[in-house]
């Protein structure tokens, strides 16, 4: 089980300015892991790292040599020499594929072999697996790899979505999605081609000298299948185990109506209904189940290191004991930090029998975290900051295109450009225009659930700070402890009233120009409503200044390795706002 002391538990640590998810991590991020930090995941609970990485940049292949990457050796002795490093400190190293990349349609390759082209999609072709040719490349690939990889401890695979590889890959057949245009692949099956790739890493494993796990994530079979995806998870080859998503996969309900969960999730407990049916499936060949989870932040909230919903996470802990969870993948690209959470998790591991009780678990953390604090009152605000995000809307539209990670620096302004938001998770410009995130959503029932969110994050927080507030005793560490924490909780509360204030903002921008007729681009009248907003909003900004200038923390975004907000942006915005209103507020 997960709580095991030889279980996986899967951690990245991508801190570092330059390391992020989009980095060549097999030639330079083996350097972010230097012994002081692999020495630091061993001590917070974890046993393992991982590192994204892409066939073609590591393979020796014979079948089509004019693909190798001439820093192909480079990078599998950098990953070796990772390997041989965290082994000493009991750390394994992971690897994530999504394979095989698909090539640029302008690219050499597909001109001597037209007849390997798969569909196109992004400017590039995809590699067809109904041709003998792609097989025989991707088994040699993937044996050629893995024989220059041992010490690895492991194996991570992504086979649908995320990046065009195969002719299914990118169909989203139960979603409305047509079969692919590839002549050869739109009467085969998808599971076929999965099982195929499955099966050419379960070879390569073998030829290995030292043990090594291949985990087949779900991520996305359902665009294929319904669950459990049996047409796959019953063919998976023997020794091939499964990495599962606690949150997605599972209904909830929403302010009076079921709501699917497609992502990560800190407002929804799981596990979910995918996960409980597929564990169940390959339950009779002993196919051990691990899980994909979330433990210090999700798109819902990710510019703060952490949500302290300690009472969901603590919930999370608990299901995957009582699902005898084999272990975890613990974070994505987001939310990598050592924090309370993080904390959580080890002391939870420690003793998961009587930390399966709430109360007996909150009072050892907030002692053990915090020092001599008030930990009932601790336990409660934890509780109480759980209940307030469980409000949070979780839909694919408002997670990627929603203003919660970027409100503290979004302008509101009479000036409406009607500029659609750009993703939350890039870098791209805010845009004026939320009707994106909204998707699917009613306005009115957002906004009464970010308020009531709000409201009851404010609440706790007021007992948060009460509760530490005369606390001088405990180690250094304590008090900053203290610190970090009270800011990132005091920086979630800024952030979700000054959502709140940006869809109070749009709902009456629309109400107005509805009422006057007026199309974007425009300008809008300076009326009282529209502007007692943005007054209540540049305040709520002025909050958040000594906020993010005390905690250079606040408002990175891991998933570009930027900031989404930051103290000049914030500065700004209120004096932009100021202006325009005409007054100070």
């Amino acid at each position: 089980m997960w709580t095991d002391p030889q279980a996986p538990r899967i951690w990245r640590y991508a801190t570092r300015p330059g390391n992020s998810f989009q980095s060549d991590e097999a030639l330079y991020g083996v350097d972010n892991y230097d012994d002081a930090t692999l020495a630091r995941v061993a001590a917070e609970g974890f046993n393992g790292i991982w590192l994204f990485c892409k066939l073609q940049d590591l393979m020796r292949s014979k079948v089509f040599p004019e693909l190798n990457s001439p820093q192909a050796e480079a990078r599998t002795a950098a990953i070796r020499g990772l390997a041989e490093r965290a082994a000493k400190h009991g750390v394994g190293v992971y690897l994530y594929f999504n394979d095989p990349v698909g090539l640029d349609i302008d690219h050499p390759f597909w001109k001597a072999h037209p007849d390997l082209k798969g569909p196109t999609l992004w400017h590039m072709y995809a590699w067809c697996f109904s041709t003998p040719q792609v097989p025989a490349f991707f088994r040699d690939a993937v044996a050629g790899t893995l024989e220059q990889l041992e010490g690895v401890a492991g194996i991570f695979l992504i086979t649908a979505c995320e990046a065009l590889t195969h002719c299914w890959s990118k169909v989203r057949l139960r979603q409305g999605g047509q079969p692919p245009e590839c002549p050869r692949c739109r009467h085969r099956e998808p599971a076929e081609i999965v099982t195929e790739m499955l099966s050419a890493w379960d070879a390569g494993r073998k030829r290995m000298k030292r043990p090594c796990r291949i985990m087949a994530w779900n991520w996305e079979w359902a665009y294929w299948y319904p669950d459990p995806q049996a047409a796959i998870v019953d063919r998976l080859p023997d020794g091939i185990e499964l990495l599962l998503d606690m949150e997605l996969g599972g209904t909830r309900m929403w302010r009076g109506r079921p709501q699917a969960i497609g992502e990560y999730s800190l407002a929804f407990v799981g596990p979910s209904q995918r996960l409980i049916a597929t564990q169940d499936a390959v339950a009779p060949r002993g196919v051990p189940v691990h899980a994909k989870i979330q433990i210090n932040a999700t798109h819902e909230l990710c510019t703060v290191p952490n949500l302290p919903v300690l009472r969901t996470v603590h919930a999370k802990m608990r299901a995957m004991t009582q699902r005898k969870i084999a272990g975890f993948l613990g974070a994505w690209s987001i939310g990598t930090c050592f924090t309370l959470n993080t904390f959580a998790l080890k002391l939870f591991m420690r003793d998961p029998d009587r930390f399966m009780d709430e109360r007996t678990f909150f009072a050892a953390l907030a002692r053990e975290y915090f020092g001599e604090v008030d930990a009932e009152a601790i336990g409660d605000a934890w509780a109480r900051f759980s209940k307030a995000f469980e409000q949070y809307p979780v839909t694919i539209p408002m997670l990627y295109y929603g203003p919660v990670n970027d409100a503290p620096a979004r302008r509101l302004s009479l000036r409406f450009e009607g500029k659609h938001a750009g993703r939350t998770f890039m870098g791209d410009n805010f845009g004026d225009d939320l009707s994106r995130s909204l998707d699917g959503l009613d306005l009115d029932k957002v906004i009464a659930a970010f308020t009531e969110m709000h409201a009851g994050w404010r609440e706790a927080l007021a007992s948060y700070e009460r509760a530490m507030a005369h606390s001088s005793d405990g180690t250094p560490e304590q008090a900053a402890h203290r610190r970090e924490e009270l800011s990132t909780a005091r920086m979630t509360e800024v952030q979700l009233a000054s959502v709140v204030n940006v869809f109070e903002f749009e709902r009456e921008r629309g109400r107005v120009m509805k009422r006057d007729g007026l199309r974007p681009p425009c300008t809008l009248p300076r009326e009282a409503a529209l502007l007692a907003i943005m007054a209540r909003e540049a305040a709520n900004a002025g909050r958040a200044l000594p906020l993010v200038e005390a905690d250079a923390r606040l408002g990175f975004h891991q998933e570009f390795g930027g900031y989404k907000y930051d103290a000049k942006s914030i500065r700004a915005k209120i004096a932009a706002m100021e202006a325009e209103v005409g007054r100070n507020c």
